[in-house]
């Protein structure tokens, strides 16, 4: 961040984030995701939110080829092992983030979300935690990520309060690059005035009330959703 309320990368270049959105374009089949790429090449875009785990919502009801963790799946019943991680599906979200760093895309990564059949809004604490290390240990030495503890974290019906806190914590201490860290609401904000929160991710459509905002966190605010 630089003079406050705005970005540059770390030669001093300013950095005017002007995102989209493909939440689990990480999560089609490979047909799709090249086409996903092929059209932000010629897009204006150069920040893109997308999730570690599979969604489910409008658009997103296929099962997805690789899961976090190791397990079964039998007719839409789940056993995951937690303590056992995938690592073809973390190489090829390593590949998926590359993709967008040779495009010259910075990766908003959403850790966490509601919309979910499979079991991962509803982790214990532990396996939530254990989770957030492996993540961090596989992706912060890429150079254009961001950290978005989740999508519309206020639908997490299973998570409280201090539960975000921790997470945020949990990554300040373990990413070593100190790579940018938010929280994204739907209509309960997240208070963007701790210290380990670099700047406001809001969703909004009342876009007038930016510089109030701004004065009121002290922080860059990127309007990530500018509707409710």
């Amino acid at each position: 961040m630089t003079n406050q309320y705005h970005f540059a990368y770390e030669d001093g270049t300013p950095y005017f984030p002007f995102g989209t959105t493909c939440y689990v374009w990480n999560h089609q089949e490979e047909e799709l995701a090249v086409q996903t790429l092929r059209t932000l090449k010629n897009a204006p875009f150069n920040k893109m939110r997308m999730c570690v785990f599979p969604k489910h919502y409008d658009y997103n009801h296929n099962e997805p080829v690789y899961h976090p963790f190791e397990g079964t799946s039998n007719n839409g019943t789940y056993e995951w092992d937690y303590t056992r991680f995938n690592p073809a599906f973390f190489r090829h979200l390593e590949q998926r983030v590359r993709d967008l760093m040779e495009l010259g895309i910075e990766a908003d990564i959403i850790l966490f979300h509601p919309y979910d059949r499979w079991g991962y809004a509803e982790m214990s604490s532990e396996t939530d935690d254990f989770y957030l290390r492996y993540v961090i240990a596989r992706l912060s030495a890429f150079r254009h990520i961001w950290w978005s503890m989740a999508n519309e974290f206020d639908l997490m019906r299973a998570k409280k309060l201090e539960d975000w806190d921790r997470f945020f914590k949990i990554v300040q201490t373990f990413d070593p690059y100190q790579h940018l860290r938010s929280n994204h609401n739907c209509a309960k904000w997240y208070n963007h005035s701790h210290p380990w929160v670099t700047h406001c991710s809001i969703q909004s459509s009342d876009l007038n009330q930016v510089n109030e905002w701004r004065k009121r966190y002290g922080k860059p605010v990127v309007i990530d959703e500018c509707c409710l």
